[in-house]
């Protein structure tokens, strides 16, 4: 029997950089320039949180302020409302993305300057797109989905209990695991049973996602409860539930994790195998230090039954 999800992984185009005509990949660091924190200074801003892990925070675009952005660290590049394209009047050029299993039409403009409490970046190269879904969903306007383009630039982190977006130093929490350093990505090893895998740290979705192009070994799979979501294209694909009875992240095991196994299209240039969800390990904090390279991470003290995360019903839109 297939049973219909409406998945969240809220504009993961992680899964599928953008790609520019000219068959250039963007690169973060030529494409804009940012404002580094001075040594030792922390500040901190206060977040919203949505379906429990929608990280919604203020911020300001050129001359526009108040504005809502979502953080999301699988987004590349950002992506902004059409409306706010409209407003600052961007001058927009045709590009193409590569959704999960096909590639569709985009945009792309520049934006002056982005700013998030500290950080600011000049010169953006951002995605352009109709939001309104998504901000339908969550029942708020969303001006802007911001990735490591935006935030990469200093080191920050997320305190999902007491709401605050942090940057600055990070202070090294019980857990940590080092990451790979390039942009635009945070990228981690980890073992899921015996398949060893390289995930993308994303906080932006909801459940740990898996490409099936990219997996050398079976994974074990809920029977007869195919899942499907939307792409930001308006088309469906398949999504799998599935059970991994041991994770390991670096040295610390993570126990039994529910998601879910996309089948996708075989892209040779996307260099991790899948989505790790933050939330989805239960975290009550979790720190992003580009200056040690490492990300570190607090439990919460209660976490869901493994029945209870299978069963979980993600609702909201898709746009890889």
């Amino acid at each position: 029997m297939k049973t219909s999800f409406l998945i969240f992984v809220l504009f993961a185009t992680c899964a599928a950089q953008t790609q520019l005509r000219a068959s250039q990949t963007p690169d973060c660091s030529r494409d804009a320039s940012g404002t580094t924190l001075g040594s030792g200074k922390a500040i901190e801003l206060p977040i919203q949180l949505y379906r429990d892990y929608v990280v919604v925070v203020e911020g300001s675009i050129g001359n526009l302020e108040k504005l809502t952005f979502i953080v999301d660290t699988g987004a590349y590049p950002s992506v902004i409302d059409q409306k706010i394209a409209i407003a600052l009047g961007l001058k927009e050029r045709d590009s193409e993305v590569a959704m999960v299993d096909r590639n569709v039409e985009t945009k792309l403009a520049t934006l002056p300057f982005v700013a998030v409490g500290p950080v600011r970046v000049e010169d953006l190269r951002v995605r352009v797109q109709d939001l309104s879904s998504i901000g339908k969903t969550l029942a708020r306007r969303v001006d802007a989905v911001v990735g490591l383009d935006v935030l990469g630039t200093n080191s920050f982190s997320i305190d999902y209990k007491t709401k605050r977006l942090r940057f600055g130093p990070v202070t090294r929490m019980r857990s940590s695991v080092s990451f790979e350093t390039g942009n635009p990505f945070v990228i981690v090893e980890a073992q899921l049973d015996d398949n060893p895998v390289r995930l993308m740290v994303d906080t932006g979705t909801p459940a740990l996602v898996l490409f099936q192009s990219h997996l050398k070994r079976p994974i074990s799979r809920f029977a007869g409860t195919t899942a499907t979501a939307t792409d930001g294209g308006g088309e469906d694909y398949r999504l799998q539930p599935m059970l991994i009875p041991h994770t390991r992240l670096g040295r610390h095991a993570l126990g039994p994790l529910t998601g879910f196994v996309a089948a996708d299209q075989r892209d040779d240039a996307r260099d991790f195998d899948g989505l790790l969800s933050v939330r989805s390990l239960h975290l009550e904090e979790i720190g992003f230090d580009f200056e040690n390279h490492e990300i570190s991470w607090a439990h919460a003290l209660i976490q869901p039954s493994i029945i209870q995360q299978s069963t979980m019903p993600y609702c909201v839109t898709v746009a890889w």
